[in-house]
């Protein structure tokens, strides 16, 4: 099993969780941020919305720097909420 570096950095006091061991492989996987191509990616943004089954798969997945994935929840939160009629 790999050890991702999400969990390699620091000491954990409880053991990763699925949620940490998928994300943290994403990551491993993708290690520059597919945004700026500048910085390590240390985040993993998810596409889709919770609850959606397919969103953690990796189509649906960015690897993304610290500041990228802060403006890209930034930028979405900016966008008009549509309602559905």
């Amino acid at each position: 099993m790999s050890n991702p570096r999400a969990w390699r950095a620091k000491k954990r006091t409880t053991k990763p969780n699925a949620r940490m061991k998928r994300n943290g492989l994403f990551l491993d996987a993708h290690p520059d941020c597919q945004r700026c191509a500048n910085r390590p990616s240390r985040e993993a943004h998810h596409e889709l919305p919770k609850g959606n089954p397919a969103r953690y798969e990796w189509q649906f997945m960015k690897a993304l720097c610290t500041r990228c994935h802060t403006e890209e929840h930034q930028r979405l939160a900016a966008l008009p909420v549509s309602s559905a009629k």
